[in-house]
């Protein structure tokens, strides 16, 4: 049953991409800021939030996972600022806007906790819209949020990749390897933020062959999908 849940989610939000603008209510004029958080102590980051405006412009805050018996310092924020694509941009602003419709469906689904949620719609008035929840059996909230967990996913990966560029290039095949087997399931929404890392591994001779013809064949794959959604 879980994984034709999980499969039902993926064909929704697989649906909203593939659909043409004209398909699709536009964006609520009233809502100027989308932000969408996620706390979850056991998973790395154990914080991250995403600030999404209409225009595109998005900013994206984690903090990485720390041992609780550690007496070190609290980790810094990581930031990150990027462009989210159209398509995204157009799910989260005819979804986002919708909160009030999914308040019913929040912590009812049977499910095991995936970390404490929030997601907030700004006017840029003062006025907010606030949702908090850890479940949701709302297949539009589902998406919503598989699509910004997603995103936080793919930064993250990007940050991964950077890492071992620098101190691990022995690791980058065995990283690669596990993206290979996500693409199927559509884990990396916003893949033009991976795509100047990949490149920088496709072309660095240092780098063990088999790891750069991993990083040729998913960005070879990120531009198929982007002309197909075209």
């Amino acid at each position: 049953m879980k994984r034709l849940a999980l499969a039902l989610v993926l064909f929704f939000a697989c649906a909203l991409l593939a659909q043409p603008p004209t398909a699709m209510s536009a964006p609520a004029s009233s809502v100027r800021r989308v932000i969408f958080e996620r706390r979850w102590p056991e998973a790395d980051p154990q914080w991250f939030e995403l600030i999404l405006q209409p225009d595109g412009s998005a900013l994206y805050h984690s903090r990485a996972r720390q041992d609780a018996n550690a007496a070190a310092p609290e980790a810094e924020v990581f930031e990150f600022s990027f462009t989210l694509s159209p398509k995204s941009r157009q799910i989260v602003f005819t979804l986002a806007p919708g909160l009030s419709a999914y308040r019913d469906a929040l912590d009812k689904a049977r499910e095991a906790s995936t970390g404490s949620k929030s997601l907030r719609c700004d006017d840029g008035a003062g006025n907010t819209t606030a949702i908090s929840y850890n479940q949701t059996a709302s297949p539009e909230l589902k998406a919503l949020t598989n699509l910004l967990v997603g995103i936080s996913e793919t930064i993250e990966f990007s940050q991964t990749l950077s890492f071992q560029l620098r101190f691990d290039k022995l690791g980058l095949d065995t990283t690669l390897r596990g993206a290979e087997a996500l693409l199927p399931f559509g884990r990396f929404p916003e893949p033009q933020i991976l795509e100047p890392i990949l490149t920088r591994i496709a072309d660095d001779p240092a780098i063990l062959n088999l790891a750069r013809q991993r990083a040729r064949r998913l960005l070879k794959s990120f531009a198929e999908g982007n002309k197909a959604k075209g």
